[in-house]
């Protein structure tokens, strides 16, 4: 055998065996992590005004006094949880009020409020969400959070959007 083949054979059972103890000491984890891919494959997709986005979006069924309008969901077939939404309801003014709350919702001033605005309009912004002139809604947000909500001065309609990539 020439030294040239005799060195390719031992970089190759090199590599193998570096391979078989990665496998070795990964395999726990293996499972997990292919469990994680099979999940995000099967539960990856973009909805548009189905029934089932409430709880894609918010994990619970939807309350009684919140009427979904409209409706769009995102979620990427990445390992890690990557989704947009977008919802336009119409919803009682309790709920509203126990929702902000809960989610530490606080009110925009209006100067930053065109912020907001270029966070949540890209190409992929439904026609329906907050289609009007920026001054006919209250903002709402989180600091830090990429997300918003707008509310109808109008009607009340409240339009939620949120990001998590």
């Amino acid at each position: 055998m020439s030294k040239s083949i005799k060195k390719v054979f031992i970089v190759f059972v090199s590599v193998v065996a570096l391979l078989v103890v990665v496998v070795v000491i990964l395999r726990p984890a293996i499972i997990p992590f292919l469990a994680m891919q099979a999940d995000s494959i099967l539960h990856a997709g973009t909805w548009e005004d189905d029934s089932k986005n409430w709880y894609r979006a918010f994990n619970e069924n939807q309350p009684s006094d919140v009427k979904v309008i409209h409706s769009k969901y995102w979620r990427s077939n990445h390992f890690t949880f990557e989704y947009v939404y977008y919802f336009e309801l119409d919803a009682a003014p309790k709920w509203r009020e126990a929702f902000f709350t809960k989610r530490n919702i606080k009110p925009v001033p209006p100067a930053n409020a065109r912020s907001f605005r270029l966070d949540n309009h890209n190409d992929d912004t439904p026609v329906w969400f907050a289609p009007d002139l920026d001054d006919r809604y209250e903002v709402w947000g989180i600091d830090g959070y990429i997300g918003s909500v707008w509310i109808d001065k109008t009607n009340g309609h409240i339009f939620l959007y949120e990001a998590h990539l």
